[in-house]
């Protein structure tokens, strides 16, 4: 989905689809990495490489994710991977893509996952996640600052991933930031940016995006709360020149929907 910026109005793209019911999950297999329950801290230091796992199943699929985890995870330990925190996606607010969930994974540091990566067995592993998946996107970058999280099963969290105008490459940020008050006075808090990352996918044309947004709200309607303010009606146009496509997602700990 390729967002226009003449003809985006935010305001009443997000009024009108988070009205709307939450998408159900794709089933998971009770032993698979994807619907294992996982802690709910995220502890990562400066310098460690994360990866954040945004799968869309394929149904009757679970005999190919399995064989999949069975190869790439031990292989993966091996080099320090290690399995943090899983999120259900509750809600595709603004998304053609259909994930069923989020997971974050560790590595001591980008070196570690490059040595996996070189393995000559990982290309033959890697050849598995078309007949598990129909897209297993995975976005990636070292961590600029230590990283303490505690997902809470009460909250609701928000995900954006934004594909920056080049031609107006500060014009999101200026969006951010303008509508950070806003935020906070809605119960609402960034915890996270990923900035720039690396990204693999086997189902997309889609070039890396820019930057992957989280924020932690108190309630359910705080974002909506936001885009009632003066700050969100001034800072939404710097949305709409600033990026060139947005995918947007509501996500909770349990699963809300």
């Amino acid at each position: 989905m390729t967002i226009h910026r003449t003809a985006l109005n935010l305001a009443s793209t997000l009024a009108v689809t988070m009205a709307m019911p939450s998408s159900a999950l794709l089933a998971q297999s009770s032993s698979s990495p994807e619907s294992t329950a996982a802690n709910s801290r995220l502890t990562v230091a400066k310098g460690q490489y994360l990866s954040i796992i945004i799968p869309e199943a394929k149904s009757d699929s679970d005999a190919a994710r399995q064989s999949y985890y069975r190869q790439a995870l031990p292989l993966g330990q091996k080099f320090g991977l290690k399995r943090e925190v899983q999120l259900k996606i509750d809600n595709r607010v603004i998304s053609d893509y259909k994930p069923t969930g989020l997971i974050f994974f560790s590595y001591p540091d980008q070196a570690s996952e490059k040595q996996l990566a070189s393995q000559p067995q990982w290309p033959a592993i890697k050849a598995l996640r078309p007949e598990a998946w129909n897209e297993l996107r995975i976005y990636s970058a070292a961590v600029k600052n230590d990283l303490d999280l505690t997902f809470d099963p009460a909250k609701y969290y928000t995900l954006v991933v934004a594909w920056t105008n080049p031609d107006k490459p500060d014009d999101y940020q200026r969006y951010l930031k303008g509508i950070e008050n806003a935020v906070s006075s809605a119960g609402g808090r960034f915890i996270y940016k990923m900035n720039n990352p690396n990204m693999e996918a086997h189902a997309t044309s889609l070039k890396a995006p820019n930057q992957l947004t989280f924020v932690e709200w108190d309630a359910p309607n705080g974002f909506a709360r936001v885009q009632q303010t003066e700050d969100y009606r001034t800072s939404a146009p710097y949305f709409q020149s600033g990026v060139t496509n947005v995918e947007f997602y509501y996500m909770s700990v349990n699963g809300k929907s």
